[in-house]
């Protein structure tokens, strides 16, 4: 089978992840593959090496009042050229462009990766020169579904039913198809709460808003307070990351906070970590969860959405309803002080990320693409 998949880049990201992982497993089942970006930015050159990779411009850009804008030319080029059966796309500016795409015999598939707010049914918008351009935009994109006759892959239940209600798709369009991971390359033993002089914590993800890891220092304020021995590191860099850094020398934590920023090996990090702690205010899916219950990380999240599909209270981990720093440092406390409860949600954790190994994953995509 002759597969094309596109995304705007490869920063580092749950989307621009799996969307290599399946490219990769594809490959490796002996399917050809071509991986399009719009740009250079590759953060994941360690894991796309093999790949068959083009660095292809292109863009759409809607316009109510003026014809749309669009820059595809070398892109229908290079797809005529592979001559394709499948064409997936993801992430919005990547569906838009896809959409463009005027090709004969070829199934058009999407990932739902986030649920965009502009095409929710009921937006929130500031003003009625908002609302207008959301309306337009979501008519836009649905006409673009319409006629391509596009297949969703939704990576969560929230993204499910986003697909089915804010999309209104038939379900017989929309597979809920949870994410995956390389589980071999994360897998690691159950940890043991053998006594410690220092209990490591870690999280990963963008320095973004959305991922308010200022409320992780907040938890490493109030450990510190109740006389807890810790290290926390922060893997992966972004706009917020100055903001969380002047967060930590504010409230004395920047000793016991460990600014990592982009690492090529984010498995050993987990490896060699205690406990996974996650802040996120939204989370489409968490596939960093994955990968450090893989790792054998108890999780301690609170609730993003998505997430909600991937934690079984005191089964793998803890998600918290309410955003307390006191009462996450409380459970933070609890787990590392219960030796049975610790191992016993370790050794769940390894188990449960199993069922999200990509081989199993891709062997459910190709049933779909075919």
């Amino acid at each position: 089978m002759k597969v094309i998949h596109i995304i705007p880049n490869l920063k580092r990201g749950g989307a621009e992840r799996i969307c290599i992982d399946i490219c990769n497993e594809l490959q490796s089942q002996g399917h050809d593959v071509l991986l399009v970006l719009f740009s250079e930015e590759n953060e994941y050159r360690e894991l796309t090496s093999q790949l068959n990779i083009r660095v292809i411009p292109s863009s759409f850009t809607p316009s109510i009042l003026r014809s749309n804008t669009v820059e595809i030319g070398e892109l229908e080029k290079a797809v005529a050229d592979f001559k394709p059966d499948i064409i997936h796309s993801h992430l919005y500016e990547a569906d838009l462009v896809a959409y463009q795409l005027k090709v004969k015999n070829v199934k058009f598939f999407s990932h739902i990766h986030s649920n965009r707010k502009e095409l929710e049914n009921k937006p929130k918008v500031n003003g009625i020169r908002q609302e207008i351009i959301f309306s337009f935009e979501k008519k836009m994109y649905l006409s673009f579904l319409k006629r391509n006759n596009v297949k969703l892959v939704a990576i969560s239940k929230d993204c499910y039913n986003f697909a089915t209600n804010d999309l209104n798709q038939k379900k017989e369009n929309v597979t809920f198809l949870p994410n995956c991971i390389n589980y071999n390359l994360f897998k690691y033993s159950p940890k043991k709460n053998s006594k410690k002089e220092e209990f490591k914590l870690i999280t990963i993800g963008r320095f973004v808003p959305k991922k308010a890891q200022e409320f992780l220092i907040d938890v490493a304020s109030s450990l510190k307070n109740k006389g807890v021995i810790f290290s926390l590191d922060l893997l992966g860099d972004g706009p917020e990351r100055k903001k969380i850094e002047k967060l930590a020398i504010k409230y004395n934590v920047d000793d016991l906070v460990n600014f990592r920023g982009i690492v090529n090996d984010p498995e050993s990090y987990l490896k060699s970590a205690d406990l996974y702690i996650h802040s996120a205010k939204e989370e489409p899916f968490g596939l960093v969860l994955i990968e450090a219950m893989a790792s054998g990380l108890p999780i301690i999240t609170t609730d993003g959405g998505g997430n909600k599909d991937i934690i079984i209270n005191n089964e793998n981990g803890f998600m918290l309803e309410s955003r307390n720093p006191e009462i996450f440092a409380n459970k933070v406390i609890q787990l590392i002080n219960s030796k049975e409860d610790y191992e016993r949600i370790s050794r769940n954790c390894i188990a449960f990320a199993s069922k999200y190994d990509v081989k199993n994953y891709v062997t459910t995509l190709l049933k779909l693409y075919s």
